[in-house]
């Protein structure tokens, strides 16, 4: 059998939402099928950036079969419907739902309440915890390891009303609020704080020490889904394994069935029990796979090592055209850890202008080629060893430039490198734009305009010469776009370059005189070797103690004018 499944999954984060996709591929791989799964490596918990537009690629006469995993898209419900309608009204081929669905048949949902009242049962019936606060989740979905929860305390007869499920949803930030609210005695402290997840029951440990309350000893904290976090040298944590990878093996023998015709394949699980750890008390249970674990840390070591040694931005910010974009790729593409095969798209441009990166092609002869943009499923796909393939997005500041292929031969799912390295490149293609604006705009205005060239024409000309009216700027580990008349002044210093704005200075990736070159006509002029002022900031100058000219801008800061530039200086101060 040999066949090919589309996979639709929100972000992978975490071990609890990867291992769906990880037991899908793992069952998928097993009965012959390919797996293509398409995501949004997004940058935020609740906001997308229009990376959603990645699941509209999804063409379903391509499959023989497809998961939509719907409980991944807890922080984006909005999207759900969406997705469910455009797969209800598709009739090519089967899907399985993993979460919860009104409108689509075959759905399967987690096995975790079982599980998650054996770790509540461990606080009351071992500890002899009273009061227990269940901690995460969303008020507005339904969740089998809250509802676990209330019916454990129900059958103890023990208090659990609304003061003891606190919600905040799936993230760390729920953790430090109690945290927070505990030691100041906005609520009561408890016996015990019974976590959705360990990164939250990670997070509230930390918390809750910095505030002065140590655990176990004034307070137990137990997590769930068995994640890196229960295991940390400082408090290892009391939790439980979650069924996640087991959920997505099920999906599959579910749609191979649907598939095929055939019986359902029941698919066997090993025997899972409470894992017990120093946050209530009772010490760690030597963990079976702790080479594993060193092995995979050590992993994750090299990798952080390699991204940062790179240099990939510095490197990525001076590409200058489609040729050394694709040669940028393929040099930097073993950043992407595990992957046989890295493509990406460019969806913006023409065939006769596009490079799209495929292994194959340099297997063969070590060269790029030209691609359609509606080529989404490029034969490297079906060369060498490649199962499972991901689909990215590249999104930057809500403009779609194409998306990131990346082909794995065993079970995976990309990692923070390659969300890191599809955002980049996004940048990379929007600086790069940037710059053939700016040189398209150069040659536009040597050239005088005609006035008997058509409207059209003109108008266009019109346009070109509106671009590259921002600046992309470093802020908080990200490129932010910046509108070019909020720059007070450009600054080069020990060979960096900054920007600077009222609320402070932020670092570009462009030199200096490659801005002067790209913001020429722009009211941008050098002041000094190092400086570029924004003449329409510039509210005057005066003369400072030792004769130098000085340029006052709007908000009064003041800036050296070199005497061989003062001229041109005075003569565009006049202009403005």
């Amino acid at each position: 059998m040999h066949g090919q499944i589309a996979v639709i999954f929100s972000d992978f984060k975490n071990d609890y939402n990867d291992g769906y996709v990880l037991g899908i591929q793992k069952q998928a791989n097993l009965y012959g099928y390919k797996t293509f799964t398409f995501s949004m490596p997004q940058t935020s918990e609740l906001y997308t950036n229009d990376e959603e537009w990645v699941f509209t690629l999804i063409d379903f006469e391509q499959y023989d079969g497809i998961i939509f995993v719907e409980h991944s898209f807890y922080a984006h419900k909005n999207l759900i419907l969406p997705i469910e309608e455009a797969l209800r009204k598709q009739k090519s081929c089967p899907v399985v739902v993993i979460g919860d669905s009104n409108t689509l048949p075959h759905v399967l949902r987690l096995e975790n309440k079982e599980r998650f009242e054996r770790v509540a049962e461990h606080l009351i019936d071992v500890h002899g915890c009273k009061t227990i606060y269940c901690l995460g989740g969303d008020r507005n979905i339904a969740d089998e390891r809250i509802d676990g929860f209330r019916d454990v305390m129900a059958r103890r007869g023990l208090p659990c009303g609304e003061q003891n499920v606190l919600y905040g949803g799936y993230w760390i930030p729920c953790a430090e609020t109690l945290a927070k609210d505990i030691a100041y005695g906005a609520v009561e402290k408890p016996d015990a704080v019974l976590c959705v997840n360990d990164e939250i029951a990670y997070a509230l440990i930390k918390k809750l020490f910095f505030f002065g309350l140590r655990v176990p000893e004034d307070l137990l904290v137990a997590g769930f889904d068995n994640a890196p976090y229960a295991s940390n040298s400082a408090v290892s944590i009391t939790t439980y394994a979650a069924d996640t990878n087991h959920c997505g093996r099920r999906a599959v023998a579910l749609l191979h069935s649907l598939v095929t015709g055939c019986e359902v394949e029941e698919i066997p699980q090993r025997p899972q029990g409470i894992i017990t750890g120093a946050s209530c008390g009772c010490g760690s249970k030597p963990l079976l796979n702790i080479r594993a674990r060193l092995d995979a840390l050590q992993k994750t070591e090299t990798a952080n090592m390699e991204f940062r040694n790179s240099r990939f931005e510095e490197k990525l910010y001076k590409v200058r055209s489609q040729e050394e974009l694709s040669q940028f790729i393929k040099n930097h593409k073993y950043l992407i850890r595990d992957q046989i095969s890295v493509s990406v798209n460019c969806m913006d441009r023409s065939a006769e202008e596009a490079i799209c990166i495929y292994l194959k092609d340099y297997l063969i002869n070590g060269e790029s080629v030209p691609f359609r943009a509606r080529d989404i499923y490029p034969d490297v796909f079906s060369f060498g060893a490649i199962k499972n393939v991901h689909v990215l997005p590249l999104v930057f500041d809500k403009e779609v430039y194409g998306f990131m292929t990346i082909g794995y031969a065993e079970e995976n799912v990309y990692t923070l490198h390659a969300k890191q390295f599809a955002n980049r490149i996004a940048i990379g293609m929007e600086i790069l734009r940037v710059r053939e604006d700016a040189e398209a705009e150069r040659l536009l205005a040597a050239v005088p305009i005609q006035t008997e060239q058509p409207a059209d024409l003109l108008t266009a000309n019109l346009d070109l010469k509106k671009t590259a009216a921002a600046v992309l700027v470093m802020h908080n580990g990200s490129m932010t776009k910046v509108p070019l008349e909020n720059v007070l002044y450009f600054e080069a210093f020990e060979k960096r370059v900054f920007a600077a704005l009222k609320s402070g200075k932020y670092e570009i990736k462009q030199r200096i005189c490659e801005l002067e070159d790209m913001l020429n006509g722009r009211k941008f002029i050098r002041i000094s070797r190092s400086v570029l002022v924004n003449m329409n900031k510039v509210v005057g100058y005066k003369t400072g103690f030792d004769r130098t000219l000085l340029a006052v801008l709007s908000d009064k800061e003041e800036l050296r004018v070199s005497r061989t530039h003062s001229d041109n200086f005075k003569k565009n101060l006049e202009e403005v």
